[in-house]
């Protein structure tokens, strides 16, 4: 009877991941999100001042970002949870996991790294991403 209990409890918790997996739309706003907190780090630890033409600047660099998120962002799903990446000099740079409907965002040095050099980060290939 136990043996069964514990069977149920694993599929039911199984069935609760696989239908709580966040979706591409998480996984952007989770890394805008970051990628905001960097950029404001980064004007911080420069000197740069909140003033209006610091404002402006961050926006102008959020908005880029968040276009090279929109069409670079690539995910794999493995059904009880899911992952977004990008590839960079050839080999992929995960960003982020998303479990139980919650989007986990890592590697600050990474981010740091894309945003000094965008034109490092490639098109992932199709065949293993989902959008």
């Amino acid at each position: 009877m136990k043996k069964l209990l514990v069977l149920i409890l694993i599929v039911g918790l199984a069935i609760l991941m696989t239908q709580m997996r966040p979706e591409k739309k998480a996984h952007k706003e989770a890394m805008m999100k970051a990628v905001k907190e960097l950029v404001d780090e980064e004007a911080e630890e420069r000197g740069f001042g909140d003033n209006i033409f610091t404002n402006l600047g961050k926006t102008v660099v959020n908005s880029a970002i968040e276009g090279v998120i929109g069409t670079k962002l690539k995910m794999h799903d493995y059904y009880l949870w899911n992952t977004s990446y990008i590839k960079m000099n050839g080999e992929e740079k995960l960003l982020s996991v998303g479990l139980l409907g919650h989007v986990f965002t890592f590697d600050k040095k990474m981010l740091r790294e894309a945003l000094e050099n965008p034109g490092d980060i490639e098109d992932a290939d199709e065949k293993d991403s989902e959008e």
